[in-house]
């Protein structure tokens, strides 16, 4: 918040507004911890009377990964820096302020899903990684809670609540498949950007041979002389493939779709429903729909298990 919030009378500026919280995926760790301090007014200064506001802020210096026996460890240091203005207890009751810093140190924990009898190093060199390629992001951190309270005219005592995260490299996630399914020339008839009678036309190999490094999704759309639009998804683009316990349905996620004249950076998402006999394709921009395709058959086609 810009002017911060009142608590106990005094404004404490710095806290992170809740809209500037992260969505946490699977690719997000975090981890959350405390300060605790006592702030002990410089001689020079006078005692206080009552602390009227409370400036704060972190930043993060450094950080370093580690080998741990199960994964790595982000090792995070920093800074906190504050400014206390409080009203003097003398007579005219003037205002001054102190500053201070405080040096903190925690860790991000990023345990790995290590084959039995493998090292770690040896994991992440099998994924083509080394230590320095776990995080996809910078470290960052927040600051969520604040309590501030004078002991006495020259003591302070201060607890500061901070949440510091990173995004992982998606690397760390393969794909792999429950399930298999391929579809070549499924069509049907749409009306999008302001066309009627457009043919969209569906391919799509789904884990080929169990394969995940093997799949894609092409769409295409179509009205003669008018649209030609291909819009191609292959597996660097695909985040996650799942399959319903009974291989009735299977659900494909991509990101960062270049949809040509509907967009760049689009996200996707194709749902094969074989009890319904359908494929379902919609790609959003943002959390906004911008094209929702239903295919009304699948042509014969099947979705088979992977071993």
């Amino acid at each position: 918040m810009a002017n911060g919030f009142l608590r106990d009378f005094v404004q404490i500026i710095g806290i992170a507004d809740p809209s500037e919280f992260p969505v946490i995926g699977e690719d997000t760790r975090y981890t959350q911890f405390s300060v605790l301090e006592r702030l002990e007014i410089p001689e020079v200064k006078p005692d206080v009377e009552q602390i009227n506001t409370l400036l704060i802020e972190a930043e993060i210096t450094s950080t370093r990964n580690i080998f741990t026996p199960i994964g790595v460890k982000v090792v995070v240091e920093g800074i906190l820096r504050q400014k206390v203005i409080y009203t003097a207890l003398v007579e005219d009751q003037s205002v001054h302020s102190a500053h201070f810093e405080h040096p903190f140190c925690t860790f991000i924990d990023i345990p790995l899903d290590v084959p039995a009898g493998q090292t770690v190093p040896a994991y992440l060199a099998s994924l083509g990684l080394s230590i320095n390629d776990i995080l996809a992001s910078e470290v960052d951190i927040l600051i969520e809670d604040v309590e501030i309270n004078l002991l006495d005219p020259r003591t302070i005592s201060k607890c500061v609540i901070l949440f510091t995260y990173a995004n992982l490299n998606p690397a760390l996630f393969p794909l792999t498949c429950d399930c298999s399914f391929t579809a070549t020339g499924l069509t049907t008839t749409i009306d999008i950007l302001g066309l009627t009678g457009v043919t969209a036309t569906l391919d799509t190999s789904i884990c080929p041979g169990c394969d995940p490094d093997g799949s894609l999704i092409n769409l295409n759309l179509a009205l003669l002389g008018v649209l030609d639009l291909d819009i191609n998804v292959d597996s660097s683009l695909i985040t996650d493939i799942t399959c319903s316990p009974d291989n009735t349905t299977l659900t494909v996620l991509a990101a960062g779709v270049n949809g040509g004249a509907l967009g760049t950076n689009l996200d996707l998402s194709l749902v094969i429903d074989t009890t319904a006999d359908t494929a379902t394709l919609v790609l959003s921009a943002l959390g906004t729909e911008v094209l929702n395709v239903t295919f009304p058959t699948l042509g014969g086609a099947t979705i088979t298990d992977c071993p």
